[in-house]
């Protein structure tokens, strides 16, 4: 019976630990970056950039669809800026593999035989 409510006084101790331990955690790995850092990439461009005035589609994110989205209204002449939050590696499966849509989708936009043979 003692063992019982040792289990539940651990328990108790514990988890709320382990929940400060994991958001603590994953906080860092989400921001990935220091305040000014941050700040900087918030900043909108200057005045003589290039980028002010000539943008006509600004896409938020590089990943596999911006980027695809992107190459497509290049093609049919847009000006476009791609903004992404961080150019680190991410720590989670994304766009790694291909799938028979995604070589289809390859071919459609005009890109088939671009990709690279790479394993890891």
């Amino acid at each position: 019976m003692a063992e019982q409510y040792i289990v539940v006084v651990a328990g108790v101790i514990t988890s709320p630990l382990g929940f400060v331990f994991l958001y603590y955690n994953s906080s860092l790995r989400f921001w990935g970056l220091t305040k000014l850092q941050r700040r900087s990439a918030l900043e909108l461009p200057k005045e003589n950039s290039e980028a002010v005035g000539t943008t006509d589609i600004i896409i938020v994110g590089a990943g596999v669809a911006g980027a695809a989205l992107a190459y497509s209204l290049v093609k049919d002449g847009r000006q476009v800026l791609v903004i992404e939050r961080n150019l680190n590696a991410p720590n989670r499966i994304a766009g790694e593999s291909l799938l028979p849509g995604g070589y289809l989708k390859l071919i459609e936009l005009g890109l088939q035989g671009k990709q690279e043979n790479s394993w890891i």
